[in-house]
């Protein structure tokens, strides 16, 4: 496959860019259903499936581009990846939220809020260069175990926050599954993973040969153009549950998300590379500024607010920062 792409034109390597993209978040939509329409015919509690399935159901399409990156020797891609789904889902995704419809903050978002902001910046400054004797920026191997030990923790926390709002969330995702005989589920199950790897596996080597002709860094592509794409089922679940006036399981679907893909999904990916991942030069010059300044605002909209919500004007300041984080990182 590698071969055939890198001989490939430009142009049919966008449209297969595309192409994955589309295939990764259809078979990610397929696959979150299957797996709650089988869990509630073995009589796994909502409760469960919520606050586990539908979470890293959502994050699937991350967690495969950032597992064959790492495999594949190219772990920058997966911190791309996950950086930039953060600010997508920060920005772009919870601003179309807030122009639609009603987000509100509360207690517990606040909480998720603080511990991003704190994981996040715990990354930042441990992969700062002047820690190194090399001079070179990199996020030892060890954070990766670390993040993937709190994992656990992290699961546990979000079953016990699922108590209040299990059936909002099984009521966005499974009811058009319901009746359907468990082979015939199994076997959607099972074909739509295989074309989440595909899809996922062809994306990143895609990202790395079109990165390669243009001469634009594949973090560049992989935290734009990847992350917006693997950022779809985020998007999809966000605008259902602000239609059906869930504009707070919303939010909480949202920072929950930014903090599975810092723990699981980034934590995976660190901890396959060995020595740990070299940070590229433009995470400091564009990404890790963009996430921290995003991080800030949206702590500034959710703790100065008096009405306890993200207001429209806010949710547009939100979508206009993420199209200058675009802007910035194509012009830098």
């Amino acid at each position: 496959m590698t071969a055939i792409l890198d001989q490939a034109d430009s142009y049919i390597l966008v449209a297969v860019l595309i192409l994955c993209i589309w295939m990764l978040s259809k078979a990610t939509d397929i696959l979150v259903d299957e797996a709650i329409s089988l869990s509630l015919d073995w009589g796994i509690s909502e409760l469960v499936i919520g606050a586990t399935i539908v979470s890293l159901g959502t994050s699937l399409p991350e967690l495969a581009v950032s597992i064959l990156s790492a495999l594949q020797g190219n772990s920058i891609v997966a911190l791309g990846n996950v950086i930039g789904s953060t600010i997508v889902n920060t920005s772009f995704i919870l601003g179309i939220g807030a122009i639609y419809g009603s987000i509100p903050v509360n207690r517990k978002t606040a909480n998720k809020h603080a511990l991003l902001s704190g994981l996040s910046l715990f990354l930042i400054l441990s992969a700062l260069p002047f820690f190194y004797a090399d001079g070179q920026g990199k996020i030892p191997q060890w954070i990766g175990f670390l993040f993937l030990l709190l994992s656990p923790l992290y699961f546990l926390w979000m079953l016990r926050e699922g108590k209040q709002q299990p059936q909002e969330i099984t009521d966005v995702t499974s009811d058009k599954e319901e009746g359907k005989p468990i082979l015939i589920k199994l076997l959607k199950l099972f074909v739509s993973a295989g074309f989440v790897i595909a899809s996922a596996s062809v994306m990143v080597i895609t990202v790395e040969i079109g990165a390669a002709r243009i001469g634009i860094p594949d973090s560049i592509i992989a935290s734009t153009v990847v992350a917006f794409g693997t950022g779809l089922p985020e998007i999809s679940t966000t605008i259902v549950s602000v239609k059906k006036g869930y504009g707070a399981l919303a939010m909480g679907n949202i920072m929950g998300s930014n903090l599975l893909n810092t723990l699981l999904i980034l934590g995976t990916a660190i901890s396959m590379t060995p020595g740990g991942i070299v940070v590229s030069p433009d995470f400091y010059q564009i990404h890790f500024p963009a996430l921290a300044i995003l991080l800030a605002v949206l702590g500034y909209f959710s703790y100065n607010n008096k009405r306890e919500i993200i207001s429209r004007k806010e949710g547009r300041i939100l979508v206009f920062f993420y199209l200058a984080y675009l802007i910035w990182n194509y012009l830098i």
